[in-house]
This record gives C-alpha cells, sequence and structure tokens, in this order.
C-alpha cells in the first residue's frame, strides 16, 4: 500500500493550531469571561420567595413583582438593529428547584396574532418565544424552550456555537393566554433538565427571542449580529441565581407494545400464516452520574412508531444511506458526530447508528422449502454516557449489544433448521473534546469498535474492527476565521474470506488491473488504513466568507462496521467563496453568491473528479425567493463504473438547477425546482420537484412533495462475466424514469393529541438497449472505448415464469455455442409506503400510540414506464398491514 508523507504533516498542524495564540490586534482574541462588557447584558434573576408562580399564563401572582423587567428588544429581522416594533417585556425568577420566566408579548393587533397547532417539536409559521439558557456557560452549548401562542411546546439543544439538536426532550412547564394586549407566555424550567456547576452563584449565557410571524419579524433582547460567526457565544448573561445544586436526576421511562400484522397469506409456506403477532416490554433511563454526566440506558427498545424509510432504487455499486429516525440515537447524537471530511455529501462519518440494529447480513440456505428471515436485529440494550464539565471537557461514550439472529428453515421434507444470519455484535464508540479560550479553540479525540461473535458459517463478516483518532480547532482574528484539522486511523481484522470481501468491496477495488499502487493481497487477513483533513476559512463577518480544504481517504482505511464510508483511496482539494448580503434593498432582503471549485485523485494520481460551479440564492422584500446554480465537471477517470474492472475515462458534463419558494407566513406555501444534467456525449438527465403544503385550519396542515426524473445513460453497468480467457464488462443504454408523491397529514386537537400519517406511492423503471463491451476504457474517441454486441453474438430468451427474468446469451467468437449469459437488466418497481400514528401525551412525558403501517411492493422484470397503470397494479396488489399499540409512563422518583 502506497505510504501518505502528508500525515505527519497534518499531525504537526494539529498540534500548532491548537497550541497557537489568538493574535493580539484590535480584532484579537475572543473575549474573556472576565473582560468587561462595555455594554453588558445582563439578566438579574430573583428569588421566588414567598411562594412561586402558578403556570397558567397570566402573570398575576404578586411574586412576578419582585423582578427586575428586561426590556429594550432590538430587531434581528427585516431591519436589523432597529428597535422591535412592538413592546415586549420579561422576568425572570427562580427557587430551589426551578427557573420560572414570563414573558408578556404587547401586540397593536392582537386578533393577528399567528399560533398553529401542531404536536410537539414541530416548528410552524407562528409567532413564537424563545427562552435560550447556556447554563454550562461555556458560550458553545444552551437548552432552548419554545412556545407559540397556543401552547405547542418545542426544546432544542445548541451545540457547537451554531449547530441545532431538535431531538432533545426535556420536561418542562408552560402555559400561554391571549388577550386585548397581546400575549402571555409563562415557563417553569426545572433545574433537573439543565445542566450546570456546583457554585455559590451561577452565571449562565442567556437570551430571549420573539417571532410576531405576520411581519416576518424576529427580536431579542441580547441582539445577534447576522454577520457573527457564532451564536450561544452572542449571548447575554443571567445573573442573581445562588444557593442553588444540581439535583439527583433519575427519571425512567418503562413501556409495552403490542402488534398484530396481517400480512401475505402462502398455503404452502408454514410462515406465512397471513397472521403475525408480537409484544414486548422495555424501558429507558436517564440517570445523572454527577453534576455533569448524565447515563441514558435502554432494554429491549422498540421503535414501532418511527416512520418508515422512503422508496429507493439503488443501480450504483454504493450503499444507500438512510437518516436516523430512531429516537433513542438521535437524541444527544452530535455528540457523535464526525465526518469523514471532503466528500459523501456530509455523509460520509465515523459513527453510523444506522448499523445498530440493521437487517441481518448473512443468508439462509431454504434446503428446498421456506425461510423465516428476521427483518431487523434485535437490541438487547444499548447505554450512552454523555455531558459536559464546568472545565470545559466534553464526553460522550455509547454502548449497544445486539443479539444472535437466527433465520428458522422448513427443509422440502418439512424438518425443521435454523441458520444463524447475524452474530452476537458489541458496538462501542467514545467521543472526549476539551475547550479552551472562552470556546474559540478545542481539541478532541474518538474511538469506535466493533467485535462480533462470530460462528462458523458466518467467516465472510469481520470479527473485529476499530477506528480512532483526534480533531481540533481554532478560531482567530475576532472569531471571524477558523482553522480545522483531524486524524484517524482504522484497523479490521478477521478471515482470509472477510478480508478479500473488504478489499474487493465498493469502496476500493483492490483488485482493479491498472491500480499498480493498491496492494491486493487475498491472503491477508487485517487490512489499516488513515484519513485526514484540513481546513482554514472565513466563517464570520459582513459579506465575505470562504474556506480551503484538503482530505484523504488511504486504500486501506475502512469504518462501514459502525461508520459509514463509500469510498477509500481518494485525496481531494476544494476551495469554496461566498459573497452575501443580509441588508435589505431595493429588491432583495438577502442574497448570497458562492463559487467552488474542487480536485479528487487517487494514491496512485489518478485524476478522478475536477469541476466548479457557481451557485446562488435570494429572498425579495415579499418574501418569496429563488435559488439556482450552473455546474461544469472535467473529463476525469472513473475508478468504480467497472465494479473491479479498469478504470474508465469518464466524459465531462454540464448541468444545472432553480427553482424559487413562496412566503412561508401564508396558509399556502410552495417550492418548485428543476434540474437538467447532460455529458459531453450521450447520456442526460431532468427532473423537477414540488413541494405544496396547504394550511386550511391553524391545526391542521396538509403536505404535497411530487417528484420526477428522467435519466438517459448511454454506459450504464449490466454486469460482469468470465469468458474466453477474459473478464467481459457489459454496458448498456438505460432509458429510467421514476415518479413518486410523498405525502403528510398533520392534524392536532390539544397539543397533546395528535395524527400524523405518511404515504409516499413510487414507481421506477429501467430499459436497457443496446448492450456493448467494454474493449479500450481509455479510447480518446468516446465510440471506440465500447463494441456493441450485434444479432449474431447475442441472443434473448423469454422468461416462461412471469416473476423470474428472461435471459441473455452471448456467443463471443460467432461458433453457434454461448461463452456466458446474464439475466435481462430491465426492471419495473413500484411500491406504496404508509404510516399513521395517533399519538396522545396523557401525563407530561407520558405517550400512548396507535400506529398503522402499510406496505405494498410489486416488482416486474420489464421496463415499461406507465404510472398510471403501475399505480393501479400496485392498488391490485396484496399488501401487509401492522396495527400496534405502545404506551409509556414517565417517572422521576
Amino acid at each position: 500500500m502506497a505510504k501518505n508523507p502528508r500525515t505527519a504533516l497534518l499531525a504537526a498542524l494539529l498540534l500548532a493550531l491548537v497550541a497557537s495564540p489568538a493574535p493580539a490586534s484590535e480584532e484579537g482574541a475572543p473575549k474573556k469571561k472576565s473582560d468587561p462588557d462595555p455594554e453588558p447584558y445582563r439578566a438579574l434573576a430573583s428569588r421566588a420567595t414567598p411562594g412561586t408562580p402558578e403556570i397558567d399564563g397570566k402573570l398575576a401572582e404578586a411574586v412576578w413583582a419582585l423582578a427586575e423587567p428586561l426590556i429594550g428588544f432590538v430587531q434581528r429581522d427585516p431591519a436589523e438593529g432597529e428597535p422591535a416594533t412592538e413592546r415586549t417585556q420579561a422576568w425572570v425568577l427562580y427557587d430551589d428547584g426551578s427557573l420560572y420566566i414570563g414573558v408578556r408579548a404587547y401586540d397593536s393587533e392582537p386578533d393577528k396574532i399567528i399560533g398553529e397547532l401542531t404536536r410537539r417539536d414541530s416548528y410552524s409559521a407562528s409567532d413564537w418565544i424563545v427562552i435560550s439558557i447556556d447554563s454550562y456557560y461555556d458560550r458553545r452549548t444552551a437548552f432552548e424552550f419554545s412556545v407559540n401562542p397556543v401552547g405547542v411546546e418545542r426544546d432544542t439543544y445548541r451545540y457547537d456555537d451554531i449547530n441545532l439538536d431538535d431531538s432533545w426532550n426535556a420536561v418542562w412547564d408552560v402555559a400561554t393566554t391571549i388577550d386585548d394586549e397581546g400575549w402571555v407566555a409563562e415557563f417553569r424550567i426545572p433545574f433537573s433538565q439543565l445542566r450546570f456547576s456546583q457554585a455559590p452563584e451561577q452565571t449562565w449565557g442567556f437570551n430571549i427571542e420573539r417571532v410576531i410571524q405576520r411581519k416576518a419579524e424576529t427580536v431579542q433582547w441580547k441582539p445577534i449580529p447576522k454577520d457573527a460567526s457564532g451564536w450561544v457565544s452572542e449571548y447575554g448573561e443571567l445573573v442573581g441565581i445562588s444557593g442553588i445544586q444540581p439535583p439527583r436526576r433519575l427519571e425512567v421511562l418503562p413501556y409495552a407494545v403490542a402488534t398484530q400484522g396481517f400480512t401475505i397469506a402462502d398455503p404452502d409456506n408454514p410462515f406465512q400464516t397471513g397472521r403475525d403477532f408480537q409484544g414486548s416490554v422495555g424501558a429507558d433511563l436517564r440517570y445523572g452520574l454527577t453534576n455533569s454526566l448524565t447515563l441514558n440506558l435502554t432494554l429491549n427498545p422498540d421503535f414501532g412508531q418511527v416512520e418508515a424509510d422512503p422508496s429507493v432504487v439503488n443501480l450504483s455499486a454504493f450503499e444507500t444511506f438512510f437518516a436516523e429516525k430512531r429516537p433513542f440515537f438521535l437524541e444527544s447524537a452530535n455528540i457523535f458526530q464526525f465526518s469523514l471530511g471532503g466528500g459523501g455529501h456530509g455523509m460520509e462519518q465515523l459513527f453510523y447508528s444506522r448499523r445498530i440494529g440493521r437487517r441481518p447480513q448473512g443468508s439462509a440456505d431454504a434446503r428446498g422449502g421456506y425461510v423465516d428471515h428476521p427483518d431487523n436485529t434485535t437490541i438487547v440494550a444499548a447505554a450512552k454516557l454523555s455531558g459536559k464539565s464546568a472545565s470545559g471537557w466534553s464526553v460522550g461514550v455509547l454502548d449497544a449489544v445486539t443479539a444472535q439472529e437466527k433465520a428458522v428453515i422448513i427443509d422440502g421434507d418439512g424438518n425443521r433448521h435454523e441458520d444463524v444470519v447475524e452474530p452476537l455484535t458489541n458496538y462501542g464508540v467514545a467521543r472526549v473534546q476539551k475547550d479552551f479560550n472562552d470556546g474559540a479553540s478545542a481539541i478532541g479525540a474518538i474511538f469506535t469498535a466493533t467485535n462480533r461473535q462470530l460462528p462458523g458459517a458466518m467467516r465472510d463478516l469481520r470479527g473485529s474492527a476499530y477506528a480512532g483518532g483526534i480533531d481540533a480547532r481554532h478560531r482567530l482574528w475576532g472569531g471571524n476565521w477558523e482553522l480545522r484539522g483531524q486524524l484517524l486511523a482504522s484497523y479490521v481484522k478477521g478471515s482470509q474470506l472477510a478480508t478479500d470481501e473488504t478489499q474487493t468491496s465498493s469502496a476500493r477495488y483492490f483488485q482493479r488491473p491498472d491500480a499498480d499502487h493498491l496492494d491486493y493481497d487475498p491472503t491477508r487477513t487485517s487490512l489499516r488504513g488513515t484519513s485526514g483533513s484540513f481546513s482554514f476559512g472565513k466563517i464570520g463577518g459582513h459579506h465575505w466568507r470562504g474556506s480551503l480544504s484538503s482530505s484523504w481517504i488511504s486504500p486501506g482505511f475502512e469504518v462501514n462496521d459502525v461508520g459509514f464510508q463509500r469510498q477509500a483511496d481518494v485525496w481531494r482539494n476544494s476551495a469554496w467563496i461566498q459573497y452575501r448580503e443580509n441588508d435589505p434593498g431595493k429588491i432583495f432582503r438577502r442574497y448570497s453568491i458562492n463559487w467552488n471549485a474542487w480536485n479528487w485523485q487517487t494514491f496512485g494520481g489518478e485524476r478522478t473528479a475536477t469541476g466548479t460551479n457557481i451557485n446562488g440564492s435570494f429572498t425579495l422584500l415579499n418574501y418569496w425567493g429563488g435559488f439556482g446554480g450552473i455546474n461544469r465537471q472535467f473529463e476525469a477517470t472513473s475508478t468504480n463504473v467497472l465494479r473491479g474492472g479498469p478504470s474508465m475515462l469518464a466524459p465531462g458534463s454540464w448541468n444545472w438547477w432553480a427553482g424559487f419558494y413562496s412566503d412561508n407566513r401564508k396558509p399556502i406555501t410552495m417550492e418548485v425546482g428543476t434540474f437538467q444534467w447532460m455529458d459531453d456525449e450521450r447520456s442526460s438527465s431532468r427532473g423537477g420537484f414540488a413541494f405544496v403544503s396547504w394550511r386550511p385550519r391553524a391545526n391542521l396542515r396538509l403536505t404535497f412533495g411530487p417528484e420526477y426524473n428522467k435519466t438517459h445513460d448511454d454506459w450504464a453497468w449490466v454486469t460482469s462475466a468470465e469468458a474466453l480467457s477474459s473478464t467481459r464488462y457489459v454496458m448498456g443504454v438505460l432509458d429510467q424514469q421514476t415518479i413518486y408523491l410523498t405525502t403528510r397529514l398533520d392534524w392536532t386537537f390539544t397539543p397533546n393529541l395528535s395524527l400524523q400519517l405518511y404515504a409516499q406511492p413510487f414507481v421506477s423503471a429501467g430499459d436497457y438497449t443496446a448492450l456493448s463491451e467494454v474493449v479500450d476504457p481509455h479510447a480518446g474517441s468516446y465510440d471506440d472505448r465500447f463494441e456493441a454486441y450485434g444479432e449474431d453474438r447475442l441472443s434473448y430468451e423469454p422468461s416462461t415464469d412471469p416473476n423470474a427474468p428472461g435471459t441473455y446469451y452471448v456467443d463471443l467468437n460467432r461458433d453457434g455455442e454461448s461463452d456466458f449469459s446474464f439475466d435481462d437488466p430491465n426492471f419495473n418497481f413500484k411500491q406504496f409506503r404508509s404510516t399513521v400514528v395517533l399519538r396522545w401525551e396523557y401525563v407530561a412525558g407520558s405517550t400512548l400510540f396507535f400506529v398503522w403501517s402499510s406496505s405494498k411492493t410489486k416488482y416486474d422484470y420489464t421496463g415499461e414506464f406507465n404510472p398510471l397503470d403501475d399505480l393501479d397494479a400496485l392498488r391490485k396488489t396484496e399488501g401487509e398491514n401492522y396495527f400496534s399499540i405502545k404506551v409509556n409512563y414517565y417517572l422521576n422518583p
């Protein structure tokens, strides 16, 4: 394997950027907490005595008079820095157990206050009041509590100064009222839901934000400039809280679930009776080990209420990425985020939680009979330890155990067998990070591990896999510039078969005959590699921003056991420049223009991508807006199109995209877009999408999202075969069309009772013609790279079974004997998936779910695309329906 001398250089840079002090210029280091603030924004919290407020949204108790009012709210939008058009006042109280915040949002037209009734945690085009609390006072993290005028709650966790995690959930109280003067929000936030140090007197970061939706106006108590590089670091301070102790934190959420499935019956198949009943119990536990460390534990988790993944037809050599939707893995997921950097559209990451509980990877031998294959791997237990200390240490540890899964077989003689299809597996990830310089600098480390207890029949899986490394960042020059870097290494170990499959996987293709820099060894039992990245950029400032970045993934780097990685053997370099304008003008309210350029190559020097684009977006004064761009990709080398064969010259290409969106304050909103791509030869693709949202009532929202695309791929992969002492790579002309419609209904009866529907019909068909063979993959002339199979060398035999494809036979030397054959690649895939969830939070933190999940799938071996006929055929197809009842109960002993 080629060694990379740049690794040592990047290691030195990582140490240098953390050790380097911020410049001592006038625009120097970020302000320390001890530095005097020329215009301090300090809110004073008063102790609520005697008595505490009743949370009824009225602010009628005399105790509120003890608090000093917060006034002087300033616009962020639409006129940054101008006084708010409507008056806002706020008060802060506390007692030994909770923080109380009252906000009076005056409004000169109270009948125009907007409050959309949605389920908890759903954003809507409403008026809002947002309370932000940086109780760590690290200027990097904050807890946010939001409410709209009809009492819909949202809670959010901010991290890394600017990022949001809306999966975070807390148990807190708020009440609202609307009156002739405007509206009122009254909050009670238990200290058990915050994290803070044990100190006689507390100082926290603090801010209050108000949204006046009909005016598209956002006002803040402590203004955050639009050109600021951060968010939490711009908060004011909350002082005056003393004599409180971090509370003991123990929360238990036991659950029970029962599911009845109505499936497709097959009288010959003993496993397909048409009925499938399942029941289980489990629990989630959250315990505060210390003031700053929290343990989350889940036993036998159930995710039956989670929305199904979207349908997809994947014709590439690479795995499809699906977003995480399971609550346990979503909460605090930011702690474990660690991108590989530089590619994969943000998907490539060291920890990909969808690996835990995945569909079993093995297959069972039917032995002439029938197989009952488990759909998912059972998660026996998972634990997560996370927190941040007052000294700036962030810690996250996750460990999960998944059970050994077996497929049950009834063979042709009626005998019962069991085949292991997934081994007992332990997954682990640990992350630690230390902040310096008041949050302007940080250095961290991460480690992941996967260990499997492999039975003899599953030696194709790796027995163990480890990865880890360090990362660092440093802000300088007023916090508007940032250096980032990271170094990673991986090591996987398994049988010769498992390691051979790792070497020949689509991520690396070590077996490529023209890749002299790759060391393919089928007798290997381990593989190791490195990855790293470095970037320097301007992240703040009024108009100009940009960055330079470089990253690599060595050929042997492998993290797919518990991460997501599509590609190894790549060095990526890129540049980005942006001009942005946030001050409203005569036409635009805001706009931005971006320029990007990139160059990718393998460790053997093969240039795999070189391109540039210009793109931009804008918002008009009437809050309509648009976006668009144009992209040029130059001729380069594809190392994966022949899927382990030699590299191939790929034509250059152009593509453009454009779209617009409407004012989201209106009952009907939309976003419409279109795109077109074409290479320098004969391939092309085009399509479009629309997203329409209709709110006929304040508590009802319907959304429709149709999308269509049509592709003409002149050199689509079909198959490869060994014939006449060489490997033949078969390509074809693919005409594919795909259409689908994503529909959602959100009907909220009260903030605690809601009905949600998700439905998606999906149709995709592909027709392959003009089958040919690659004969000279690097020929200067595009047509010289292929040799067509004429009628004298290619024959076709239709299938007599409608559930099986036809067969192509290839007679290379025209001797009347077939040299190899392959299945007809034409396809027509149709699927309908839907989920209906009735959710009732019957007690704070306790929820009852009624769930109906439905699915229909039909696959035909024809390339014809007739959406109406296809949907009608799908309608007549028998499907599967599952009905579930799940109840959990929140305990806070």
